[in-house]
């Protein structure tokens, strides 16, 4: 089954503490509520793995502010750490100044297991897939870290162009098997910080903006693949030469 999607929307991140994303959602308790597939769990795993080119194009981009940009990554979506992938997702997320654009395919296991050893072979052909594929082959794309991590998303019927999630116990590495996600406990900073992402299409109402100025929220900038990779950096292979050329093309 193929899924892709494209989407427009902006992005405002935060980094808060468990008291300040506790008194938030209680905050938002009257006009939003858990998303549907998390309602039972409280929540999901979101497992990415990101690729980049031999000398960390996507990467270079990302700290030098480059204002058109893109991410390729592979998701799947884990209901605990002991969960096996049901569905795996190629990405390309793609980001013009503020404005984000997120395209997605559903691949199978097989895909997946092909691209992460070096192989990519285009049998959906929706736009989504043929980006990637320019993209596999111009920059001889390979995994460069993995991103684990427990989301919390929010909806609201009231406001349906607008989601606001929490995640936390996020966690990079350097393994990118499919499996065993209950051994990836090198978190990025401690369980007591939450990230909160505040995602919306065309415009936010100011009530939303009001409240989180009122738990004292200020906006930052964060990349999980950024700082991930970058707290992977002293685990990887001939470290010392990647630091030394990491800026040249």
């Amino acid at each position: 089954m193929l899924h892709s999607t494209f989407t427009n929307r902006y992005e405002i991140k935060y980094l808060a503490s468990l008291e300040q994303a506790r008194a938030l959602k209680e905050s938002l308790s009257n006009v939003f509520s858990l998303d549907k597939n998390s309602s039972k769990n409280l929540g999901y795993y979101n497992y990415s793995i990101y690729l980049d080119s031999p000398n960390y194009l996507f990467y270079r981009e990302k700290q030098e502010g480059i204002l058109k940009r893109m991410k390729p990554r592979l998701r799947t979506h884990l209901k605990s750490l002991d969960d096996e992938p049901r569905k795996w997702f190629l990405e390309l997320k793609g980001r013009h100044g503020r404005t984000v654009q997120k395209g997605r395919t559903e691949i199978s296991e097989e895909s997946t297991n092909m691209i992460l050893n070096g192989s990519f072979h285009n049998n959906r052909h929706d736009l989504n897939s043929n980006q990637f594929e320019v993209l596999f082959n111009k920059h001889a794309l390979l995994p460069v870290v993995s991103v684990l991590y427990f989301r919390e998303p929010f909806n609201s019927e009231l406001f349906p162009n607008v989601r606001i999630t929490f995640d936390s116990r996020i966690s990079g590495s350097l393994d990118f098997s499919t499996e065993k996600f209950s051994n990836r406990k090198s978190f990025l900073f401690p369980p007591s910080k939450i990230l909160i992402e505040l995602k919306y299409n065309d415009s936010i109402p100011m009530f939303i903006l009001n409240l989180f100025n009122k738990n004292n929220l200020q906006e930052i900038t964060f990349s999980k693949f950024a700082l991930c990779l970058e707290s992977c950096f002293d685990k990887i292979p001939n470290s010392s030469r990647l630091n030394a050329n990491f800026f040249r093309i």
